[in-house]
């Protein structure tokens, strides 16, 4: 399966989007799938231990184009004492173009601080996944 990415008002990394396309091809998606929707955890990750915390990124298919968007990345996290749950902790919504920090109220993905915020997160997600450091990775489509 060719597979081709659609821009985002924020710039993607050419070496997410391999990761992405890998993860694809070792599933072997068919065709007919419009949505993916991609699981990193690290299983030994807890609101005592810490860890590396879980993503979530989905993408969907444009049928025309036959090329795929990025829909969100979400970076979960525990928050509250003495009952943590997990929650979001950072959230880049791409069919809104707006990102939502745990604390801060929604902005447009356009803002330079949110591009930044994204940057760093891109840096690390990626150091993570070449250190090995999630190792539940899932592939889900639809």
């Amino acid at each position: 399966m060719d597979i081709k990415f659609n821009q985002s008002v924020i710039k993607i990394s050419n070496r997410l989007f391999a990761v992405l396309k890998q993860a694809i091809e070792r599933q072997v998606v068919k065709r007919e799938v419009s949505q993916i929707t991609f699981n990193y955890r690290d299983s030994s990750y807890s609101c005592d231990a810490g860890g590396y915390h879980p993503v979530e990124i989905a993408l969907q298919k444009d049928q025309e184009s036959n090329s795929w968007s990025l829909l969100y990345i979400t970076d979960f996290c525990y928050y509250g004492h003495p009952y943590a749950e997990l929650c979001k902790d950072l959230d880049f919504d791409f069919e809104t173009e707006f990102f939502m920090g745990v604390y801060t109220p929604p902005r447009p993905m356009s803002q330079p601080s949110v591009k930044e915020i994204y940057n760093l997160w891109q840096d690390n997600f990626l150091s993570y996944l070449e250190y090995g450091a999630f190792d539940e990775i899932e592939v889900n489509a639809c």
